[in-house]
């Protein structure tokens, strides 16, 4: 995907379209609300429809079925499966439930549950040295620890006493149930 993918309406550009960046404000509001609305799209429909389909034949589909433009449907898709909502598995798309961890990193988050055993409770997991440890960028360390954050192991602070990250928690927090989002139309 290029960083100019989105193209803003004429205006004063003499009849051209202007490109809109990569990182423009109004390209991540765009990206934003897909995401949202694809995340509910798919928790509430069956993906049984997009078996054996490509990635491209996927986001095509299901741009379609939401209004959203084909690249932006491949991008939200990137977002969510970097996120571990959903994971690509051959030529499937498996939505992965909510306190479950992606198919790719069962073993990073068992890691994760061992690494923690090692900790006090408030202290920085060491994210870094987990992703070293098991051969992994960093990224796929975080989104390895969803679940754990959700069983309520370990929770994300972007002000904690060691700078933002993954910290063990004091108590496990009760698990529970997530709120119903609203999803304003990707039209």
């Amino acid at each position: 995907m290029s960083s100019t993918d989105l193209a803003r309406p004429a205006s004063r550009s003499g009849g051209r379209r202007e490109r809109v960046s990569k990182d423009s404000p109004a390209r991540l509001r765009r990206l934003a609300v897909a995401v949202l609305a694809l995340r509910r799209h798919l928790r509430s429909t069956p993906a049984a429809g997009l078996r054996g389909a490509s990635r491209a034949q996927t986001a095509r589909v299901l741009g379609s079925r939401l209004g959203l433009s084909e690249s932006l449907a491949a991008a939200a898709l990137g977002v969510l499966e970097q996120r571990g909502d959903l994971a690509f598995g051959g030529r499937s798309l498996v939505v992965v439930p909510p306190g479950e961890p992606h198919p790719d990193d069962l073993d990073i988050t068992i890691l994760i549950q061992e690494t923690a055993l090692a900790y006090r409770p408030g202290q920085v997991m060491p994210h870094g040295l987990i992703a070293l440890d098991a051969g992994v960028e960093t990224a796929q360390v975080r989104r390895a620890a969803r679940p754990l954050i959700w069983s309520g192991l370990l929770q994300y602070r972007p002000r904690g006493p060691h700078g933002p990250g993954l910290y063990l928690r004091e108590r496990p927090a009760p698990h529970h149930s997530p709120v119903p989002e609203e999803v304003p139309c990707a039209r």
